[in-house]
């Protein structure tokens, strides 16, 4: 028996995301490394730091020609966030909070 511990309730936060896959046209590069990612007319920047393989990745071509946007809902915040995806793995590219 387990003496203390009760169950968490997430009664004070609405929590939901949505998500959506949308196509890249290409990528930008900077000295080798991934700088930008092209979608529709829009270049997203990279502002997380991401692993060497994921740049290297990106030079030889093994990346997924779609990115995945998320928009995540904290109660009264919300956070999108860009993921692209390498080898089987995805990697956040950029996050931003929007009022």
């Amino acid at each position: 028996m387990t003496v203390g511990v009760e169950r968490v309730r997430n009664s004070e936060f609405d929590v939901g995301f949505n998500e959506i896959v949308v196509p890249v046209k290409g990528f930008l590069l900077k000295r080798g490394k991934l700088a930008g990612i092209y979608v529709k007319d829009v270049i997203i920047p990279v502002t997380e730091k991401i692993p060497r393989e994921v740049h290297k990745a990106v030079v030889k071509g093994r990346v997924k020609r779609e990115i995945t946007v998320r928009e995540i809902y904290y109660g009264n915040e919300n956070v999108i966030e860009v993921l692209i995806e390498t080898d089987y793995q995805s990697w956040t590219v950029f996050t931003a909070e929007l009022s």
